[in-house]
């Protein structure tokens, strides 16, 4: 059960903010304190920003380049993509990235996409497979506009070449990269990558009950999707809710009938414990 009806808010016509979005997934597993919490820390960091830019705003000759924003993120203030942790759960939540100044692409992503709007930066998100990315915008001299992919797990500038061995690395050798892997993500297709990969670490490290509720806001974006409730089947089974996992195995039986896990999950409703139904 979700703490707040928080994501009930995602199914309006309002457009979506991404870092809203992002401290709704902290308001839902841990409260409006730690939501408070978080935009408390937030707006510390905007001012530390603020403070380092201020002979730069007062010149008020040139706006914030994306350079300049990478080079104090990444340089000054500190923030890195955490190599030795990187399956931490504190690396998916925006909170505990806020606090350490260290996280995941993902999560390292929605911060400085957060910075760029904040210092009229034009940037964006790519959903770019096993490795998610940047796009941020330049304005030269001649009114035109550039544009540099990004890895957020860095803060670099990547080549072309850099780009093909991590697709390479995700889909194998023989991967090749086509435009839809460049493509600007929206907002809730930021959020679903969040929150799988918010919900797998959770998984690694047998939070089972966080993981749940991760698989609940996932269900609220996509309700009808066999794969999710097939995946809060195995976390319903792992909280000793046998029948509620035996209802999500048999909604994705009745879904994927050919899938090769249809006939896995058979077995495993015939092997729970379940009461059985009464008649009336």
């Amino acid at each position: 059960m979700l703490k707040t009806n928080i994501s009930d808010r995602w199914l309006n016509d309002e457009p979506a903010n991404l870092m809203t979005l992002a401290l709704d997934v902290i308001e839902s597993l841990y409260g409006l304190a730690a939501r408070d919490k978080s935009e408390v820390m937030l707006f510390a960091l905007e001012q530390e920003l603020a403070t380092h830019f201020a002979e730069h705003l007062a010149q008020q000759s040139k706006p914030i380049a994306a350079s300049d924003l990478l080079a104090a993120l990444y340089g000054p203030l500190g923030f890195a993509g955490d190599w030795e942790r990187f399956f931490s759960i504190d690396n998916c939540l925006i909170d505990k990235v806020l606090t350490r100044r260290r996280g995941i692409p993902v999560t390292l992503a929605i911060v400085v996409l957060h910075l760029c709007e904040r210092f009229d930066i034009r940037g964006e998100g790519i959903s770019f497979p096993g490795h998610f990315l940047l796009r941020v915008f330049s304005r030269n001299e001649s009114n035109g506009e550039s544009s540099d992919i990004i890895d957020p797990f860095t803060g670099k500038v990547l080549t072309r070449r850099d780009i093909d061995l991590l697709l390479r690395g995700a889909r194998g050798n023989l991967a090749t990269i086509k435009p839809k892997h460049l493509d600007a993500a929206e907002p809730f297709e930021v959020l679903t990558r969040l929150l799988n990969v918010t919900k797998g670490s959770f998984i690694h490290h047998q939070q089972f009950a966080q993981a749940l509720m991760c698989s609940e806001l996932l269900l609220k974006l996509n309700p009808e999707c066999p794969f999710e409730r097939r995946d809060r089947g195995f976390l319903y089974e792992q909280l000793d809710c046998n029948q509620l996992a035996a209802d999500d195995f048999e909604f994705f039986i009745e879904q994927c009938p050919e899938d090769p896990v249809s006939d896995v999950l058979k077995a495993q409703i015939l092997a729970l414990n379940l009461v059985p139904k009464t008649l009336h």
